[in-house]
């Protein structure tokens, strides 16, 4: 999708994982994999405690070939995050959260007076609130459509207005649909724009905003 949208894998050199199951890192190995047959650069990846770990054992392990043969290591550092600050460069700077899902974190940019929240997998926690307090942007995961079909440590689309009418958020888009949510993206935007008075979007691959 990346390169779809114009983006070349070979020249991104930070990545911040909200936690390490399966949808959300598989491209991990894809992406350092890259990295040594391209550029070459520093690449930096941020994640929720248990990234260093894992990462040792996917590149020393698991594709040892990176770790070993193409050294992989001599341009990657991975760093486990908690709170607060992680990363800053230039005009920008990231910070994170913990939330509650399986140990992982949510992280906030905040760019040239602008600032985006990503919630990442989530339930309700005053932390994601706190450190989305009256951001431009909440990128917010709404993987069920009702509170009838929830399931494990998730968010329904009240739930997602209620999180982003509390942290003051300036604009909402509803994204991480899981099956159950087919067919069901308008009335799940009716139901979250009942608890967030602000405008709420529908993500789509190859969604462009401007902040």
């Amino acid at each position: 999708m990346l390169e779809a949208m114009g983006c070349s894998i070979s020249k991104v050199d930070n990545i911040f994982l909200t936690h390490l199951h399966a949808d959300h890192v598989l491209d991990y190995a894809t992406i350092v994999n890259d990295r040594a047959f391209t550029t070459r650069d520093p690449l930096h990846v941020y994640g929720p405690k248990g990234l260093e770990r894992h990462t040792r054992t996917l590149f020393n392990k698991l594709f040892p070939d990176l770790g070993s043969m193409l050294r992989c290591f001599d341009y990657l550092t991975a760093e486990d995050v908690r709170e607060g600050p992680v990363a800053e460069k230039y005009d920008w700077k990231v910070s994170c959260a913990s939330i509650k899902h399986a140990g992982g974190v949510s992280y906030r940019i905040d760019s040239d007076g602008r600032s985006l929240l990503y919630s990442g997998d989530t339930s309700p926690c005053q932390s994601l609130v706190e450190l989305g307090r009256e951001v431009d942007l909440a990128v917010m995961e709404c993987s069920f459509p009702d509170s009838a079909s929830l399931r494990g440590e998730h968010l329904y689309p009240e739930l997602a207005g209620e999180l982003a009418s509390k942290m003051k958020a300036r604009k909402v888009i509803l994204t991480h649909f899981y099956p159950e949510c087919e067919g069901k993206e308008e009335g799940m935007l009716r139901k979250a724009k009942k608890q967030f008075p602000g405008e709420i979007l529908i993500a789509e691959d190859g969604m462009r905003i401007d902040i």
